[in-house]
């Protein structure tokens, strides 16, 4: 079979348009494909060396301020050495156990040098527990004494001295029942206000060895250990200390917990028998019925009031 001129010329051409056809096709998608990329948004990687990690100790539990630290109480972590920035930042446990916490923290805080006091080193020698200091002062309370303070203690019992409430770093007002001076009437009044309590208890009621040995105490000598135990340490200075030691000897004194963001100070008189007699009682302040009987419903931006019978 012999191809004709005209067949060879029609072959030609629609190879010709296939192949065009192809490389069209071939750069509209080149094309899209282009197009895409450049609105895709390209994510950088950057890869960095593993950071060089410090041991800091932190604490692993909430700590009192004046508390003698246990290593239960302390806990290791690692960090990256970039962020530790803070000076006195202590790496090793043997740096801390033993010593005193100079001001209340958290679990997770860390522990720096201005955090903790003096150490304490608890011996046992033919079965009696001995407490050594490495350095002054001889105590925990001492420690914690600021310039010009003192630590005075005072007799409380579960009525008149919060006892089961108060913590170490709480504040106290102070009230005192005495006798007038000419002996005829009680008179209550307010003598220091805005005290700080150092330790509850024979020592610092949180020292694990001093309770220890209190217990023991308590079982030969409960009447002693009792009175040891209802002992509370306060944060004063000279004259209120003379204050305090006046009205313990004229009378009693009642603590009152304050709030802690409560700094205050109320001027006050006092009071006597005469004015409690005097007194009138104020009328209860409470919502009418009618006000109590209606609620409001909220819906959106509409407030909808229901009388309720």
């Amino acid at each position: 079979m012999k191809l004709e001129r005209s067949d060879l010329i029609l072959y030609s051409v629609a190879l010709l348009s296939a192949v065009i056809a192809v490389v069209l096709v071939y750069g509209y998608v080149e094309n899209r494909v282009a197009e895409a990329e450049s609105q895709v948004e390209v994510k950088t990687v950057t890869v960095i060396e593993k950071p060089e990690l410090r041991s800091i100790v932190v604490a692993s539990r909430d700590l009192y301020r004046g508390e003698k630290i246990a290593l239960d109480d302390i806990k290791v972590l690692k960090v990256p050495i970039e962020g530790v920035t803070t000076t006195g930042v202590i790496v090793d446990p043997e740096q801390v156990v033993g010593r005193v916490a100079m001001q209340p923290m958290f679990a997770g805080e860390w522990m720096i040098d201005k955090k903790v006091g003096i150490e304490i080193i608890t011996t046992e020698v033919d079965g009696e527990v001995a407490v050594s200091v490495l350095d002054k002062p001889k105590g925990q309370i001492e420690t914690l004494l600021k310039p010009d303070m003192r630590a005075m203690r005072v007799p409380v019992n579960a009525q008149n001295g919060l006892l089961g409430m108060l913590n170490p770093t709480d504040h106290v007002d102070i009230i005192s029942v005495f006798d007038s001076a000419d002996g005829k009437r009680k008179i209550s009044r307010t003598i220091l206000q805005n005290i700080e309590v150092l330790s509850i208890g024979q020592t610092n009621r949180l020292s694990r060895v001093d309770d220890e040995v209190s217990k023991e105490g308590a079982k030969e000598h409960s009447g002693e250990a009792f009175a040891k135990q209802s002992m509370v340490a306060l944060h004063v200075d000279i004259h209120q200390a003379e204050q305090l030691a006046l009205a313990l000897s004229v009378g009693k004194i009642h603590l009152m917990l304050r709030g802690p963001s409560d700094v205050n100070i109320i001027n006050t008189d006092g009071v006597n028998v005469k004015v409690i007699e005097r007194a009138k009682q104020s009328a209860p302040v409470y919502k009418s019925k009618a006000n109590r009987d209606v609620i409001q419903i909220i819906q959106g931006d509409t407030v909808q009031e229901v009388k309720i019978r």
